[in-house]
């Protein structure tokens, strides 16, 4: 790739926002929840920014902080519009965004990743068959929240929403609108992931979710246009740690999360958003 092609490979329409999932966020000064995707985009010629969402709180309060940090980055750009990509629960986030809070004419596009649209039975296994009660199991995960640097954690809810039955309330009450252009990804762990962890996690719910990444079933990926499986030459099989590059978490390194972000974009950018 020549260096003028380079710069402009990634230089969309309108700028790019990428919002992180459930867990973790991209302020942490433990994690690197992006790993350099940013970066490297900038490399390539894309405006992309940073969600600096809280990592345990509900769909609604992280779609309002998400507003505001959007409006800010459309005024400092001069845009009118803003492409965001969100990874896991960040994707829900989006769509809660551009449905509820009157923000589809500043959006023009949402991708999701790993996002359980349909919710995930992980969470309906963590909420009713750990030993813990449920109540003492939100706060020792409020108590980490606030050590990734959360403010006002709220766990609980934020992983009732994302089981299977939350899941069904959201969807009835988020429709998408007509005005943003919605696509999505999934990605599966299978019998040749390099990672025993993520494949017993991936084996544990697969009952429930069919092929998954660990986290998600592909079933539950799928909304708007659905783009496939992500997955390399390099690395066929990809958990939902891996889809944003933290292949530090017992992960398939073989897999380039940076080149796979920018060729996604460039697809957007050739769809002119």
């Amino acid at each position: 790739m020549t260096p003028e092609k380079k710069l402009s490979y990634c230089d969309t329409k309108y700028p790019v926002i990428l919002v992180s999932g459930l867990g973790f966020h991209d302020q942490s000064r433990l994690l690197n929840y992006w790993t350099g995707i940013p970066d490297f985009l900038k490399l390539h010629g894309c405006d992309v920014y940073t969600a600096q969402q809280e990592a345990f709180i509900s769909i609604p309060d992280n779609a309002i902080k998400l507003k505001f940090r959007i409006l800010d980055i459309l005024e400092k750009t001069k845009k009118d519009k803003i492409n965001i990509i969100g990874h896991s629960k960040g994707g829900l986030e989006a769509r809660y965004l551009a449905s509820r809070l009157q923000m589809d004419e500043h959006i023009s596009s949402v991708t999701t990743l790993g996002s359980p649209h349909r919710g995930t039975h992980l969470a309906d296994i963590i909420l009713g068959r750990l030993p813990l009660p449920k109540f003492a199991t939100a706060r020792l995960v409020n108590l980490y929240a606030t050590l990734m640097g959360d403010k006002r954690p709220d766990s609980l809810r934020a992983v009732v929403q994302v089981t299977t039955e939350g899941m069904k309330q959201f969807n009835e009450e988020v429709p998408d609108s007509s005005k943003v252009y919605y696509q999505s990804y999934a990605s599966h762990v299978n019998k040749d992931y390099p990672n025993i962890l993520w494949k017993t996690i991936a084996y544990i719910i697969r009952p429930y979710e069919g092929k998954n990444d660990g986290m998600v079933g592909i079933e539950s990926c799928k909304w708007g246009n659905y783009r496939g499986l992500i997955e390399t030459e390099a690395a066929s099989s990809v958990s939902h740690a891996d889809m944003v590059g933290l292949t530090q978490f017992f992960g398939n390194t073989k897999f380039d999360a940076k080149q796979y972000f920018a060729d996604m974009i460039h697809e957007l950018k050739m769809m002119k958003h």
